[in-house]
């Protein structure tokens, strides 16, 4: 009986398929542009998220430095109430929870603005220095904002209230040099700002940075 046996292809003297070769991009970043480019984006970074904490601080030491009245301050509190819940949104979950931060911070600047009402009433003004309203004024919005970052859960608005409060002091030692006054502001916000750089690009440092001559 024969027996079939299975032919296969003839490789003798075949030249074999090269390997596909992958082709090597520079598209990795090179250690200058890394560099270069770093900075700038924690910067950007650093913008993006802490503007509005930036623009409370910013906004109350202009109240002071200005003596702007007290309808301004009247002004920022719904300011800052809505950038409290804004903020310690995302910080609850349930409908439940996030009623009852909206409830909580509106309690705490409806009192504020009931304090500032009863303070400059005509009845209790009268007793009082006209000279210190922007301090007062400070002092109370100090302290509905350190109030209102603990219920949102908020470091950075309880930070924003903390500054203030060490503000108070320092503007009324500085208040009978404007020119002093503006510059120890000013210097206040700088410190402040590099504080928060430091803070937001620490994460950066022990990163690693891909290698020039790595492959896809």
């Amino acid at each position: 009986m024969d027996t079939i046996e299975p032919k296969y292809p003839e490789t003798t003297g075949a030249k074999a398929s090269p390997a596909p070769t992958v082709e090597k991009t520079d598209r990795a970043p090179r250690m200058d542009q890394v560099a270069s480019f770093e900075p700038q984006s924690v910067a950007l970074r650093w913008l993006r998220n802490d503007i509005p904490y930036i623009a409370m601080l910013l906004l109350a030491l202009a109240g002071v430095v200005f003596r702007l009245p007290v309808i301004y301050w009247v002004i920022l509190i719904p300011v800052f109430g809505i950038v409290s819940v804004v903020a310690g949104w995302r910080n609850f979950v349930t409908t439940k929870e996030r009623t009852g931060l909206v409830r909580r911070v509106a309690l705490d600047w409806c009192a504020l603005l009931l304090a500032i009402y009863l303070l400059y009433d005509s009845g209790v003004q009268g007793v009082m220095n006209r000279n210190a309203t922007s301090l007062e004024m400070m002092t109370l919005l100090a302290l509905g904002t350190f109030i209102a970052g603990v219920q949102a859960s908020v470091w950075q608005i309880c930070a924003v209230g903390g500054v203030l409060f060490l503000a108070v002091p320092a503007l009324g030692w500085l208040d009978q040099s404007p020119l002093l006054l503006t510059a120890a502001t000013c210097v206040i916000i700088a410190l402040g700002g590099v504080a928060w750089w430091v803070i937001q690009g620490r994460p950066q440092v022990g990163g690693q940075i891909p290698s020039p001559t790595s492959s896809l």
